[in-house]
């Protein structure tokens, strides 16, 4: 008896100081974040901070572990980390997915955006107003991105169509290998990662990449000569495991929505664009190292060789003519400052 009045006291004494088991604080949620860049890359830095907002607008109900680097997951099999659960979210390459995310390729076109912002901007409003969304039924985009700028980086200088004729250029996806077909060009599939020691055996004579690319890489100790045409951009993701965010708490899951999408999409491309700015600028300072455009009527001439591309990809993508259209419509309103 006076073993059960014990336990009621306690319990009175629990209730008054707000500790009862009705109020106590429950185990901070835990999100498992895999970016696997490295941890110095605009990527990396740009989503390091999402960690720290998930805590401060959750009051550290929400804790996001971060694996950097390819600990746990590769940017080439992150999408599969996710779906199978080893993390919860993932940053990755939409490369290897091709076959699974056809529409979302046109924001690789050549010639079709110019800039960072509004080829990603366009991109994430795709999937928001349900133009592409049906690609992304396995998982939970919180951010979609473009690598803007997919330029030219070797040694020898290409100024007209003769001159690309033959190159062996490294290249990732197939719209941006195709369109360098068209050119004469001969499409070599390689990682990133293998870029400096294919360009410094000569196995390859240019890499088609980002800016960004060049100072994380150390692509600027093996190229000399930089062609900005606008060949298209790399598309990337930031995914999250459907059935995790199912599950989560109210106030958790309120904090992803209000911290993902345009917001995060915006800061991401505002620091990778930033991050392609000061490789250029690194660049130019080089004495060395020469920057170039190419002249506008050949430029033309090049839109014009590669049009057949963007023509044979809506033709081979479901509803692509649509997706097209769609895309083309959001940059003309991006441009427009909508």
């Amino acid at each position: 008896m006076r073993y059960k009045f014990a336990l009621a006291f306690a319990a009175a004494l629990a209730a008054i100081d707000g500790a009862s088991p009705a109020n106590a604080q429950t185990e901070p949620v835990q999100i498992k974040f895999a970016i696997p860049t490295p941890p110095q890359s605009s990527v990396s830095r740009g989503l390091q901070p999402w960690a720290e907002e998930m805590a401060k607008v959750t009051d550290g109900q929400v804790q996001v572990q971060l694996f950097l680097g390819p600990t746990v997951a590769t940017i080439f099999n992150a999408y599969d980390r996710v779906i199978n659960g080893v993390v919860d979210v993932a940053f990755g390459n939409f490369g290897p997915l091709a076959s699974q995310f056809p529409k979302t390729a046109v924001v690789t076109l050549p010639f079709e955006s110019r800039t960072g912002m509004e080829s990603t901007l366009a991109f994430w409003r795709l999937y928001e107003n349900g133009t592409i969304a049906d690609e992304y039924t396995k998982v939970k985009p919180i951010a979609l991105l473009t690598f803007p700028g997919v330029y030219l980086h070797g040694k020898k200088p290409i100024r007209n169509m003769d001159d690309i004729k033959g190159l062996k250029i490294a290249a990732q996806g197939k719209v941006i290998s195709r369109a360098l077909e068209k050119l004469g060009a001969t499409p070599v599939a390689t990682a990133v990662a293998e870029f400096y020691p294919a360009l410094q055996r000569g196995t390859i004579d240019y890499a088609a990449n980002a800016w960004s690319a060049l100072p994380s890489f150390k692509l600027d100790e093996v190229t000399s000569y930089h062609l900005e045409v606008p060949l298209g951009a790399d598309d990337v993701y930031v995914v999250m495991n459907k059935d995790f965010y199912a599950k989560l708490p109210a106030k958790a899951k309120a904090a992803v929505d209000k911290t993902t999408g345009e917001v995060m999409v915006r800061r991401m491309i505002g620091i990778i664009d930033g991050a392609n700015a000061g490789a250029r600028g690194m660049v130019a300072g080089k004495p060395d190292h020469t920057i170039a455009q190419l002249a506008p009527d050949e430029e033309a001439r090049w839109a014009a060789r590669v049009a057949p591309v963007i023509d044979e990809w809506a033709a081979e993508t479901p509803d692509g003519k649509r997706v097209l259209e769609a895309f083309r419509a959001e940059v003309k309103k991006i441009r427009a400052g909508m």
